[in-house]
């Protein structure tokens, strides 16, 4: 009987060998996806191809609006999540190709400084609404343009940046002209304002300087020709609308006209900056123009936010001893809540992508109590002016 017994054993470890070999060859055929037309019969490239046009046409919004806080459309990156084949063949390329879009400096400090460099280089597309960033310090407050802000993100290396100009035309003209100057993280930089007043406002001697204007673009042409060399060839373009109040008109070329400003002609020679408004960009509708100025960097010109790059004249490192975001966040400004929302956190590793839905219902909680508003669009381009920023008559 022992002996009958053990063979029984034997035979019974047998089977569950063959069962466990059987399973192993059906997690294989899952993970190469044997049964799926998309992965058997169009190659690789094809594929990438496919996920490009796929990630092209995807967006990820975050930040504070007046009407409340605004969030990612669902299921960016559902894709990724539909198979593991999926999940490694695609890895991290789609942030080469998604669009992110922040409505406030706070937001995208908050998302993009807790990103390591390495992953953060990998960004290419990025909007962001070109407001002040204000900190406040002890014996006042002090508004810092994006040049500096973006000195805070050493790694940044965006094939193309868009900036929604803020409130304001001088504080405007100025943050363009300090990007164009000393700005770096972009190789080509979309600056859009909503009103053409942004070049044909009112300049006056006893304003601060940087706020006087200069016939545009040959002036910011200067400055890059001084920066990048004449032989690399960089450019700034202006475009204003055909159309007044024609806005979101601006992206598109059959709507738009290129646009050089004239010398000034009616100054005081005594008082060279001291210049009224620009007929030809203030009289009546045509202020409310939509204007866009593009600067391409010049060809091989190295355009990476470097780690240790010089300080500029109003410095946030400079300013703060160096301190880190949220360093300089929970101290100098007045109202400090931690960023919770990381809709579009990812991972190599799927248990880190499984916790990521867990964060996401964990941000819902957390946010229950204020507005918030799905970004909707249908093409990632699309933007809007919000209330704050929109001013039909400037």
């Amino acid at each position: 009987m022992a002996k009958k017994k053990r063979n029984n054993k034997g035979k019974k470890k047998a089977k569950q060998h063959g069962r466990g070999s059987k399973d192993a060859q059906r997690s294989t055929a899952v993970n190469e996806q044997i049964g799926s037309l998309l992965y058997q019969r169009l190659p690789q490239e094809i594929r990438d191809d496919i996920w490009c046009q796929l990630f092209s046409s995807t967006r990820f919004t975050f930040g504070d609006r007046p009407t409340g806080r605004i969030k990612p459309a669902p299921n960016g990156l559902a894709m990724l999540r539909t198979c593991r084949r999926a999940w490694h063949e695609i890895g991290d390329s789609w942030l080469r190709y998604v669009l992110f879009c922040f409505d406030d400096t706070n937001t995208m400090l908050d998302k993009l400084t807790r990103l390591p460099i390495d992953t953060l280089s990998k960004l290419r597309h990025m909007r962001i609404r070109g407001d002040t960033l204000m900190l406040n310090y002890p014996e006042d407050d002090v508004y810092y343009r994006l040049v500096s802000v973006f000195k805070l993100l050493p790694g940044l290396c965006l094939d193309q940046l868009t900036v929604l100009s803020g409130r304001g035309h001088q504080v405007s003209y100025d943050t363009l002209g300090g990007l164009i100057k000393d700005g770096n993280g972009w190789k080509t930089l979309r600056y859009i304002c909503f009103s053409s007043a942004v070049l044909g406002y009112p300049s006056d001697w006893d304003d601060l300087p940087r706020y006087w204007r200069k016939p545009q673009p040959s002036d910011w042409q200067a400055v890059m020709e001084a920066r990048d060399g004449v032989e690399s060839n960089p450019s700034v373009t202006v475009y204003r609308a055909k159309t007044p109040g024609h806005y979101g008109s601006i992206l598109d070329p059959s709507t738009r006209v290129k646009f050089e400003q004239k010398p000034h002609r009616d100054h005081n020679l005594e008082r060279p900056q001291d210049f009224p408004a620009d007929v030809e960009l203030m009289n009546g509708d045509e202020k409310n123009k939509e204007l866009m100025v593009v600067v391409k960097r010049g060809s091989g010109v190295r355009y990476i936010e470097e780690e240790d790059s010089p300080m500029l004249e109003t410095d946030i490192r400079y300013d703060t001893d160096g301190k880190s975001w949220k360093q300089i966040r929970k101290k100098y400004i007045f109202r400090w809540s931690d960023s919770k929302d990381d809709d579009w956190k990812f991972s190599d590793d799927e248990s880190e992508s499984d916790q990521s839905e867990s964060d996401e219902s964990e941000s819902d909680e957390y946010e229950s109590n204020d507005a918030v508003e799905e970004d909707a669009y249908q093409d990632v381009d699309e933007y809007t002016w919000t209330p704050l920023h929109f001013n039909p008559n400037p």
